[in-house]
């Protein structure tokens, strides 16, 4: 095609990308024109990515906590796509990030005890009914001494107890281990 562009997109580096290859997470789990809110941007590898599909009629609203990767992030990816919003803000301040109205989807990859809390109050607050959440469960930010899969059930237990439908559980090794993607739906 005249005028592409064709970039890598190393599962070792996205989560997302690897649950794609891996078959366990559809392809289309983020479509073209969705609104997407991104908490855990970093240099905003997968946000570039996650912007690709959404084109032009979609938007990413990016949120990274650290100055220094957000500003990375702000002069590598945001400033170069104009579907990208970033924020240098806290996850936790859930009210920061609605001025774009409900979002398609949330896409949750932090690395705090309380990721899936966080995730929760999000999706509460952004997501439109029948939207997804796709929650990293980073299995040793919760709990360095519990085996990972019980970790990635109990994280799962929580989205439902919170009305999520959970629809996959999706272990990430080889690409990263003891982390997990969980892709549920808001009722």
């Amino acid at each position: 095609m005249h005028g592409a562009e064709y970039r890598s997109w190393d599962p070792y580096r996205s989560k997302l990308a690897g649950a794609i290859l891996k078959g366990e997470i559809p392809p289309d789990v983020i479509r073209e024109g969705d609104k997407v809110l991104y908490l855990g941007a970093s240099t905003g590898t997968t946000v570039s990515h996650v912007s690709d599909i959404v084109g032009a009629g979609g938007l990413v609203v990016g949120v990274e906590l650290s100055a220094r990767v957000g500003r990375e992030f702000l002069e590598k990816v945001a400033k170069a796509r104009h579907n990208v919003v970033p924020y240098i803000s806290d996850a936790r301040e859930v009210e920061r990030f609605g001025e774009f109205g409900a979002v398609d989807v949330v896409y949750c990859d932090i690395a705090q005890r309380d990721q899936t809390e966080i995730a929760i109050s999000n999706a509460k607050r952004h997501l439109r009914r029948g939207g997804r959440l796709l929650l990293i469960v980073k299995a040793r930010s919760i709990d360095q001494l519990k085996e990972p899969s019980v970790v990635f059930r109990e994280e799962a237990q929580k989205l439902r107890d919170a009305g999520f439908r959970v629809e996959r559980v999706v272990d990430l090794r080889p690409y990263d281990k003891d982390h997990a993607l969980i892709s549920a739906t808001m009722g």
